[in-house]
């Protein structure tokens, strides 16, 4: 995910011949400034809905399009999240605290999500500890339950505590259903495909699979 776009593919319930709705399948794109220009006035609002941009990255690296994109998202009335890479070396009560200060009051329509997936040459004490201190900071001031952007094999390999109250988005490519990593039952999220050329993205941007259970968190964080 190092650059982290996420937008949604809308949900339109159908039915098969025994009259059972089933509903459509519904994708997401990351980006950040490592995808170069966006035009979002040629936003495909067909096949996407919904959009995450990287914020920032440890404790004093904000991403150089995070401001532009945000406002123009918010004039084209397209649903906005962000995320924040968390840097494993930094204390994550700063990296929290810049997280909220470069979002500010307004996270967006969508949950904020703590990307972890890099772990630093100089990470030391309980990374747990870390990441849970981030979530429960960010949760305080939002008042909603952060999503957690990893992989199963960095996560069983650094972390491998429970985490399972939160949301999963989970990253493993090249599979039909992906690995869960330590003590989640399922995904929320499934990015599995890299580098997807769109038109409107510059240098392309990776995309993920949404469950259908993503409706209950949006309407859950948007007090429905």
């Amino acid at each position: 995910m190092l650059s982290l776009i996420l937008v949604s593919v809308s949900v339109y319930p159908m039915q098969n011949k025994s009259g059972k709705k089933i509903e459509k399948t519904r994708f997401l794109i990351d980006v950040s400034e490592h995808s170069g220009a966006i035009n979002w006035t040629e936003f495909d609002r067909n096949r996407f809905s919904f959009v995450y941009l990287k914020a920032s990255e440890g404790i004093d690296l904000v991403d150089s399009a995070f401001q532009n994109h945000w406002l123009e998202l918010k004039r084209l009335g397209i649903p906005r999240g962000a995320y924040h890479f968390f840097v494993t070396e930094d204390d994550p009560v700063v990296q929290a605290e810049f997280f909220i200060q470069t979002v500010g009051d307004d996270h967006g329509e969508l949950l904020p999500v703590l990307d972890i997936e890099l772990i630093g040459h100089g990470t030391r004490g309980d990374l747990a500890k870390k990441v849970r201190i981030f979530l429960e900071l960010v949760e305080k001031k939002y008042r909603v339950k952060p999503i957690i952007y990893t992989s199963p094999n960095f996560w069983d390999k650094h972390i491998r505590s429970d985490f399972s109250a939160y949301p999963l988005w989970v990253a493993e490519y090249g599979v039909d259903k992906p690995r869960l990593p330590h003590g989640w039952t399922g995904w929320m999220i499934w990015q599995y495909k890299e580098n997807l050329a769109l038109d409107w993205v510059e240098k392309g941007a990776d995309i993920s699979r949404v469950h259908s259970d993503m409706d209950k968190i949006l309407n859950v964080q948007n007090g429905h």
